[in-house]
């Protein structure tokens, strides 16, 4: 890949999605979404999202090991494994335009839908949750399950972060080797991995020092804006029968 505007879109996109996971806990994966899906071909938005998440999900395992709950992460990667590479084979047979309204619709349904506090009534849900978190993921670049379940497994803030760290890097490798297997090609694009997982460990570092400063009110109100914008105009594009 050249060293153009989308280049350079995407690493600065990667830098804002972890300074925001850092300093929020909480819009990193859309601000990561909106930027893929404004500058990339439709059938590769789901696939590169994962790649250039992958910087900030091992950037906050790393800094938070000491805290991940295994109990916890373990089997949601045993699920995980199935999920991935069976919403892998699934992705690549569905038709670009549907790819697109199904992104657009999930983005908007994020941003505006009420969470949802899911608890399975099922002793070991993890297997269950990492199947059922990473097919969506896979497909759609959104899981939500996870997060839904894990707010209510009795852990502290470290643990948690730590935790879901550990499940997504996990989940994030699983689907991008099921989304090379099943053939898409990610050599062209390895040099941006590369310079966005760099970028990511910055806005982690960056946003960890700025969560006490940063107003959040704001940046919710200007998020969703700026996310609901960009639903719309991929819904539009995928609708009028464009690929990207």
């Amino acid at each position: 890949m050249e060293l153009d505007w989308v280049f350079a879109s995407l690493v600065i996109a990667s830098f804002l999605a972890a300074a925001f996971n850092a300093a929020f806990s909480v819009g990193g994966a859309m601000i990561m979404l909106a930027t893929t899906t404004a500058v990339l071909p439709i059938v590769a938005i789901v696939p590169m999202h994962s790649s250039l998440m992958l910087g900030s999900t091992f950037g906050r395992m790393y800094m938070f090991w000491q805290y991940i709950r295994w109990d916890v992460v373990a089997p949601f990667l045993i699920g995980s494994l199935f999920g991935a590479l069976l919403g892998a084979r699934i992705y690549f047979e569905l038709p670009v335009q549907l790819i697109g309204v199904a992104i657009a619709v999930v983005m908007l349904m994020a941003i505006w839908l009420p969470e949802i506090s899911w608890r399975p009534k099922i002793r070991h849900p993890w297997a269950v949750v990492g199947f059922l978190h990473s097919l969506l993921s896979t497909l759609f670049a959104y899981g939500a399950v996870l997060q839904s379940v894990a707010l209510h497994a009795g852990m502290n803030r470290r643990q948690l972060v730590a935790t879901l760290a550990g499940c997504l890097s996990g989940m994030s490798v699983f689907k991008l080797a099921g989304y090379a297997w099943y053939g898409f090609d990610y050599r062209p694009y390895l040099v941006l991995i590369g310079v966005a997982a760099l970028a990511s460990l910055a806005g982690t570092w960056l946003g960890k020092r700025l969560s006490e400063q940063l107003p959040e009110k704001q940046f919710r109100i200007a998020y969703r804006v700026i996310i609901t914008v960009t639903a719309i105009r991929l819904l539009y594009t995928a609708l009028a029968g464009g690929v990207g």
